[in-house]
């Protein structure tokens, strides 16, 4: 999808100053600021119910494999 924006030359040249002070062309910089945006709509941690928290956070936990699953990180092993 194509996308014309009109934009004043001060709104041009801020978007593109801070398109480079990111590190980034113009195009990314704008998706990169969509993207932001919509995300913005999900609610973050601290806003969602408890139950609904933990159950995300178990889903989450499940997506990750332990990186060293022979680590004995026991208490008892310690003292040995």
């Amino acid at each position: 999808m194509n996308l014309t924006l009109t934009l004043s030359p001060h709104q041009a040249a801020e978007l593109q100053r801070r398109a480079t002070a990111a590190g980034t062309d113009l195009e990314t910089f704008l998706m990169n600021l969509i993207v932001e945006a919509e995300s913005a709509d999900e609610p973050t941690a601290a806003e969602l119910p408890y139950d609904r928290w933990r159950l995300e956070f178990q889903k989450w936990l499940q997506g990750h494999q332990p990186r060293n699953p022979d680590l004995d990180d026991s208490r008892e092993s310690i003292y040995e």
